[in-house]
């Protein structure tokens, strides 16, 4: 019987196991698919984009919804008064409406700041450590019809409501965002120059003074050209200022009139008009006292 030898008998070349073929990408698939992604990058970040900021406009509006439940029991435990911007005949403002209504719930602050002001971390930051500034600056302010009437006397919105409380301005987004008009808060740290959280009735000028020395318009538009606006009822609307900005006032004061825009038909003042919007900032006749 004789042994094979196994070790000695060699495999022809036409036998021998062929190994599978490698998958991989050529350089053309490769740009092909680099390019589809980046397409498709570009086309998912603008969407992500609006829809964060989305986001934000509605976290702004619970805010205003949050702003109008602590005015409210501030209204309850007060006479049916609103805080009201305190002042003299001289300095006409020496603390912020938003100071006054925080004052023994400074835990509450966070609501005073909207997620789309450049300004919210360091108003955060203020607010947690202490402000030192009288102003108080929000990213919110009040209708200084309301609030720096004679006497204030329109603040009392438990005696004396306008016509049309759904309609009438209450608080609103407020500007301006630009660092350019920053002043100081306490350790010297930058503040936005929020004029107090008044929201000016005319066309974002203090009334009266020379050029030069006027505010900068509060009116930011900082959700995609929109502020949200918190009427005297509890209503939260979004409104949209870009072509208010775009054109003179004037031609429009017969419109306000004709919807009860006290500015227009008892004061004759140059205002912002949202009439379009049906959101004014006082419906109805100026009581008197």
């Amino acid at each position: 019987m004789s042994v094979v030898n196994c070790q000695s008998i060699s495999v022809g070349p036409g036998l021998r196991r062929r190994s599978a073929p490698r998958n991989a990408f050529t350089l053309v698939e490769l740009l092909i698919v680099t390019s589809i992604v980046v397409i498709l990058i570009g086309v998912l970040i603008p969407t992500l984009n609006r829809s964060i900021r989305a986001a934000k406009a509605t976290v702004c509006m619970a805010n205003l919804k949050d702003l109008f439940r602590s005015l409210d029991m501030y209204r309850t435990d007060n006479g049916g008064w609103l805080p009201t911007v305190e002042g003299d005949a001289v300095n006409r403002s020496t603390a912020a409406w938003s100071a006054t209504l925080f004052k023994d719930n400074p835990s509450g602050r966070g609501v005073l700041i909207c997620p789309e002001d450049p300004w919210g971390e360091i108003l955060r930051n203020s607010y947690a450590h202490g402000s030192g500034n009288e102003d108080f600056p929000s990213s919110y302010g009040m209708n200084d019809f309301i609030v720096s009437s004679p006497s204030s006397f329109l603040a009392n919105v438990g005696r004396i409501s306008p016509k049309r409380p759904d309609s009438t301005i209450l608080v609103a987004d407020m500007g301006p965002d630009e660092v350019s008009y920053a002043g100081e808060l306490a350790g010297g740290s930058p503040a936005p120059s929020r004029n107090f959280g008044r929201l000016s009735i005319d066309d974002g000028y203090q009334i009266g003074q020379p050029p030069g020395y006027q505010f900068s318009p509060w009116l930011s538009g900082r959700h995609s050209n929109k502020i949200n606006v918190l009427t005297l009822n509890g209503n939260v609307k979004s409104i949209n200022v870009k072509p208010v900005l775009q054109r003179d006032i004037e031609p429009y004061y017969s419109a306000c009139a004709s919807q009860d825009c006290t500015v227009c038909i008892y004061l004759e003042l140059p205002h912002y008009s949202f009439h379009e919007s049906g959101t004014f900032w006082w419906t109805g006749p100026v009581p008197i006292r």
